[in-house]
């Protein structure tokens, strides 16, 4: 997520689509009093510089401890900040302040809220799913099956801290009260066409870069795409989990 002064534009970080990509994209663009909360690791790991903001927060929240995990070398130092950012909005985004459902953003920041340009990504959810599977499953020597994952997503099971219960839902990042709040909705389908028009429209001078901040994890080739990962009865589960994302933008499998 992204609340941005400069270009008076909040980005509303979806899951496993392109958000974290975006965000470090925009990294580069933003002032010094813009806020990011997303992303802060994969940007500093690229040697993009974090804004003022975010540094005095991070700082605060470390209770000015911070620096001495720089001992822990430049990945250690990330995941501090990262996580001191993180602590720092969880009070008022929850527990996932990347990802915070839109009701809670607009109540944490009424005066951006009311007046800066919402934008938000979505993702055909048959292969949002797919994605999001290969990257809670990395590093794991013994990863329950795509099916397995899929039917313990639909049946509330967590299998161990795998399948994210609390925020596999894309929807309420976007909307509030079933409504859509978002100024533009970007299909991750047309990412980049969309993002261009959107910046365009609004006098941002994006260059279009986006660094592949959370690819990689897939195999790669599969034959029929994400498709092969289905049988029917996978392909009805996840229709009904994301039947409100998959009827608003007309999605089919």
């Amino acid at each position: 997520m992204i609340i941005s002064e400069r270009h008076r534009l909040i980005v509303l970080h979806c899951r496993k689509a392109a958000g974290s990509s975006l965000c470090v994209s925009l990294a580069r663009l933003l002032g010094p009093d813009d806020l990011q909360i997303s992303a802060l690791a994969d940007t500093m790991a690229l040697g993009i510089a974090l804004t003022p903001r975010v540094r005095r927060l991070a700082l605060r929240q470390s209770r000015y401890l911070l620096p001495l995990y720089h001992l822990l070398g430049a990945r250690g130092y990330r995941r501090a900040l990262t996580r001191a950012i993180d602590h720092a909005h969880r009070p008022l985004l929850g527990r996932k302040p990347p990802h915070a459902p839109a009701a809670r953003v607009a109540a944490a920041f009424p005066r951006e809220w009311a007046s800066f340009r919402k934008l938000a990504i979505v993702r055909n959810p048959w292969d949002k799913t797919v994605s999001d599977y290969f990257w809670r499953i990395q590093g794991l020597a013994s990863p329950p099956s795509f099916t397995a994952y899929v039917e313990a997503l639909a049946a509330g099971q967590a299998l161990g801290g795998i399948v994210p219960l609390a925020f596999h839902d894309n929807w309420p990042m976007y909307t509030i009260n079933n409504r859509v709040v978002a100024d533009r909705v970007v299909r991750f389908e047309q990412l980049q066409a969309g993002l261009e028009t959107f910046f365009r429209d609004g006098g941002l001078a994006w260059d279009g870069w986006l660094p592949r901040s959370k690819g990689g994890h897939r195999p790669a080739g599969a034959p029929g795409g994400y498709r092969s990962y289905y049988t029917p009865g996978l392909e009805r589960l996840v229709g009904r989990l994301y039947a409100n994302e998959i009827e608003q933008f007309s999605y089919r499998f």
